[in-house]
Order: C-alpha cells, then sequence, then structure tokens
C-alpha cells in the first residue's frame, strides 16, 4: 500500500501513529508515575539515522506535532526537538561504525539529556509547571524506554524517511547471519 509513497507521507504516518499512541496509550502507561513522550524518541532516532539536517527537520516535524497535544507555549517543543535531533544526528555521525546496542545506549543519553533541555527552556521561559514537573524521574524513565525501543524505531524511520543502511550496518548484519 505505502510501497510508492515518498519520505513525507511515510512520515506523517508515523508521526500520526506515534501521537494516536501517545495520546490513546501511553498517556495510560505511567511508568514511575511518568508518561513517555515517543516523539521525544522519534527525535532522536531520526537524527541517529538521518544525520544532522535529517534530524533537525524530523525533530522539527516531531516537535510541531507535540505542540498540538501539549499545553505549553506553541513552538517550546518545535525548538526543543528540533535542537535535539540536529544534536542526535551530530552525535551519531561521529560513531558512524557502532553497532546497535551502542546506537541504544546513545540515544538513551540523547533522550534524558531532550527532557533536561526542555526543562531548561521551561526554566528560562519562567514555567514553573515544567521546572516543577519530576524532571528526573521524567529523563530516567525517558532513557531507558529509548534505550528498549531505539532499534525498533530506527528501522521504522529508515522505512519512514527512505534511508539506506550504510555499509557498515550491513556488514555487522552479514557477520550476525541476519
Amino acid at each position: 500500500m505505502m510501497a510508492g509513497a515518498g519520505p513525507l507521507a511515510r512520515s506523517a504516518l508515523v508521526l500520526t501513529l506515534a501521537v494516536v499512541v501517545h495520546v490513546g496509550l501511553l498517556v495510560h502507561i505511567t511508568p514511575a508515575g511518568v508518561i513517555v513522550d515517543p516523539l521525544v524518541l522519534l527525535a532522536v532516532a531520526g537524527g541517529i539515522v538521518g544525520g544532522k539536517g535529517t534530524g533537525a527537520s524530523f525533530g522539527g516535524a516531531c516537535g510541531l506535532a507535540s505542540d498540538l497535544i501539549l499545553h505549553t507555549p506553541f513552538g517550546m517543543s518545535l525548538l526543543v526537538l528540533t535542537l535535539l535531533g540536529y544534536v542526535s544526528g551530530s552525535v551519531a555521525e561521529q560513531i558512524p561504525s557502532a553497532r546497535w546496542f551502542a546506537r541504544a545506549a546513545v540515544a538513551s543519553v540523547l533522550s534524558a539529556g531532550g527532557i533536561g533541555l526542555f526543562g531548561g527552556v521551561g526554566w528560562l521561559m519562567d514555567l514553573v509547571y515544567v521546572t516543577e514537573a519530576p524532571l528526573v524521574r521524567i529523563a530516567i524513565v525517558t532513557g531507558v524506554a529509548s534505550l528498549l525501543t531505539n532499534p525498533l524505531l530506527e528501522r521504522v524511520l529508515r522505512w519512514a524517511l527512505i534511508i539506506r543502511p550504510r555499509i557498515s550496518d550491513l556488514r555487522e548484519s552479514t557477520t550476525r547471519g541476519g
């Protein structure tokens, strides 16, 4: 069905599904009393698989979608997730031949850092409801969620953004028999 669709249509589908899962399911699943934001995880994974430019673009799209469902000033999530996608792409370019678990660990740290960045922007904007949130707990839960879901998200985003695996990824999969 989506075989002929371009990256824009596929990305829109992935973002729509992420918003539906976030609003319809994840708000009811609260590990340690916090909600995991799949759009943060997608922004990081987009940067890791696509690099700086794609990461910033896809992170911006995630931020725009997040701004539509969060009760923060419009544009705050757009700013944070655009920066997070860009930084994720920059970091991923420094470790191009990392195995999947190393990329997942890096994604975990970046996702947790994204929550810190969100808190920092909230502090600069004097948003008490952001700065009084349990940001450390949210960062830890988000980091763990990213660690667990990053391999799947990378695969989904390679499909959505039509990114071909790097040569090092192909060599890794053939040496493991996959």
